[in-house]
């Protein structure tokens, strides 16, 4: 037990900001539904075009290495999701679909962040973990396509964590973004947006 809440503690102190946010307001703050079990919810997203970069800081309501592990230390997955929607050219009329005020309504891309867990491989010499993994879809209507995915060990200057925050950095360009291009997250049938910040 002692030796999971060490590599809990280790974890959590692991990650560096991969943006400058200082004291910059939250582009989405999201009404939080507590009590709704065990997966981290998220509270609040920072987003910001860093050098052509997207960048986003999702804030959840714990920390993010404490849904990481289950109480005996074995990795977990499904309890640390988060979609974000991205509406790079600000224009509610093309993109995603998703009906009626909904705010992702013109979204042209979702970022999908969520947790991967593997199992022990002694023949490689890894042990049981978690990652943290990131996709990017293109989206039109109802459909998707993937444009881009990474996890902390394939691309770690792509993703960071600590305490309760985590920061995904989009490759330079990859997600071309016009004035007015906005960020949205639903949650519990409500969905909230904010313009991104230049």
């Amino acid at each position: 037990m002692l030796a999971g809440c060490l590599a809990l503690l280790l974890l959590a102190a692991s990650g560096k900001p991969l943006h400058y946010w200082g004291s910059k307001a939250p582009v989405v703050v999201v009404e939080l539904q507590r009590g709704q079990g065990t997966a981290a919810q998220v509270e609040e997203v920072h987003a910001a075009v860093d050098k052509g970069a997207l960048v986003v800081r999702v804030t959840f309501d714990r920390p993010v290495a404490s849904v990481l592990r289950l109480p005996d230390g074995a990795p977990v997955s499904g309890r640390l999701s988060a979609v974000l929607y991205v509406d790079a050219d600000g224009d509610r009329a093309s993109g995603f679909d998703a009906g009626g005020t909904d705010a992702r309504t013109g979204a042209d891309y979702s970022l999908e962040i969520g947790v991967l867990a593997l199992g022990e491989d002694p023949d490689e010499g890894r042990k049981a973990q978690s990652l943290i993994t990131a996709s990017l879809y293109s989206l039109e209507g109802k459909r998707r396509r993937s444009v881009w995915r990474g996890d902390e060990e394939s691309k770690p200057g792509a993703i960071s964590t600590q305490g309760d925050w985590l920061d995904v950095r989009l490759p330079q360009g990859l997600v071309p973004m016009k004035p007015g291009a906005r960020l949205a997250v639903a949650s519990a049938g409500k969905s909230w947006d904010g313009r991104i910040n230049p």
